[in-house]
């Protein structure tokens, strides 16, 4: 007779031996969060686990930290000799391990993967390892370095992503429709900037059509919008502002003229792809508008930046500086969100540079207990892509580079913060039409290319199963 009852295994603060026993008079389960399962009467089940890190299995006696996920398709229970097709082992989307519907003695294998990873195996892709040295350009042709061109890791606040770097043309996407449209005309164009940490997959608008455009074409941006009206206080880096906040967010904010422009454009053109947050499009994952600065252009020590130093000027017509530093000075790009500590503390910064929708439940911070929210202030999850993004994916400051996936031979504004200048100047960094980084005064009209994330659980089809996937002639077509 098969156990009905459903356990719980809670990912955080739980020790659990390699193969152990569930067992009603085992005191070992005040340990854990098995209550559900205590009323087994003196029936047993046990569980081999294995943490599965760059495709090698290690057998562990405790959970794994927050980020991995029950490998459903690789984990599986025997039950006389058979896999029992009936179990259920799965991680639920409050990060709780899933076992249950089991038989007695029936014994169980279950494999954690990295949330991360386990969208890379879906995709078909593979990294490469990590990348040094982010001061060269790269691509295939007239770049500082030839060979680093495909998919790469790095951490993010949420466990490891994976990034597109250099030449690469297997990361086309096509999810949508502008408009009330369906037709083939209306299609839109995405490609993959990276799979998030969590599992999440972001993408960057890339036009609209029938068929891929091409690569250099206008309509790869989708509007052409000042960041902000206004340029002559540092508040207008922001994708939210307060004015004298640092950190404006949320109350008493003000949206900058690219958030309502985006929003607008979002309301439009994927209304029945959001489905009111039922989806596709993840509501978690958020965009990272980091304002942390300093007054000094190489940081308080002279030494760059610091994930110790305080953060200073920000506000009025103080003279700032935010990425420049990274990204001009050190070439130090990072996917972690608001990397200064404020009176010991980042996660407050965090919260409000990592923008997110207004409903985003929060995820924990890779390898603690924190849980990130962002700002939860957006109306709709879109944002843009960040300048440490398009330093991972091979364009650089000042330096042109015509051949990364990312060039497009137009200008388009990223989101993220590069100084405020001695001249009263806010700037953002953007693309320039040669492929470089370029801090530019927000009062321009430049290219707006919509950013957005699917949720880890995405499927894709293809319409030739026999080609190469996620090239423009045969993308990855988003199917759930």
């Amino acid at each position: 007779m098969k156990l009905n009852k459903v356990l719980v295994v809670g990912v955080v603060g739980i020790l659990l031996v390699c193969l152990f026993t569930f067992k009603k008079d085992n005191k070992q389960m005040e340990e854990y969060v098995l209550k559900d399962r205590i009323e087994v009467n003196d029936s047993y089940n046990s569980i081999a686990m294995y943490q599965v890190d760059g495709g090698k299995e290690t057998k562990i006696d405790k959970m794994p930290e927050s980020g991995y996920v029950i490998d459903t398709d690789n984990s599986y229970c025997m039950l006389n000799g058979e896999k029992d097709q009936g179990a259920i082992l799965k991680t639920n989307e409050n990060g709780e391990h899933i076992i249950g519907n089991l038989a007695p003695e029936e014994r169980c294998f279950v494999k954690f993967v990295k949330l991360s990873d386990k969208t890379l195996a879906e995709l078909d892709l593979h990294s490469q390892g990590t990348v040094e040295d982010f001061s060269k350009t790269a691509c295939i042709g007239d770049c500082d370095t030839q060979e680093e061109n495909g998919v790469y890791e790095t951490e993010d606040d949420f466990g490891t992503s994976y990034y597109f770097r250099g030449t690469v043309s297997n990361n086309w996407v096509q999810f949508g429709h502008t408009g009330s449209s369906s037709d083939d005309a209306s299609k839109i164009w995405w490609r993959i900037i990276r799979i998030n940490g969590d599992g999440s997959i972001r993408l960057i608008y890339a036009g609209t059509g029938a068929t891929a455009v091409g690569i250099t074409d206008s309509k790869t941006n989708a509007l052409s919008e000042a960041f902000n009206g206004w340029y002559t206080n540092n508040m207008y880096v922001g994708y939210e502002y307060k004015s004298g906040d640092m950190h404006g967010y949320k109350t008493g904010i003000t949206k900058s003229n690219a958030l309502s422009k985006l929003e607008d454009w979002f309301k439009t053109n994927l209304t029945d792809e959001w489905d009111n947050g039922n989806g596709q499009i993840d509501l978690n994952a958020g965009f990272c508008n980091d304002r942390s600065g300093s007054t000094d252009s190489l940081g308080p020590s002279g030494n760059g930046w610091s994930e110790t130093m305080e953060d200073s000027g920000g506000t009025g017509t103080t003279p700032t500086f935010y990425g420049y530093i990274r990204l001009a000075k050190t070439t130090q790009p990072t996917l972690k969100c608001s990397t200064i500590y404020t009176n010991g503390d980042n996660i407050m910064n965090k919260n409000k540079d990592y923008f997110t929708y207004i409903g985003a439940k929060g995820m924990k911070q890779n390898g603690t207990d924190t849980i990130i929210t962002g700002t939860q202030s957006l109306t709709y999850p879109v944002g843009l892509v960040t300048a440490d993004e398009i330093n991972f994916a091979g364009g650089v400051w000042n330096k042109g580079n015509t051949g990364y996936w990312l060039y497009t031979k137009q200008y388009y504004w990223t989101m993220s913060p590069s100084d405020f200048s001695v001249h009263s100047d806010a700037h953002v960094f953007l693309v320039n039409s040669d492929g470089d980084l370029e801090g530019y005064t927000v009062s321009y009209a430049n290219g707006l290319r919509p950013v957005i994330n699917l949720k880890s659980d995405t499927k894709f089809k293809f319409d030739h199963a026999d080609k190469p996937k996620g090239t423009s002639d045969n993308p990855y077509i988003v199917s759930n």
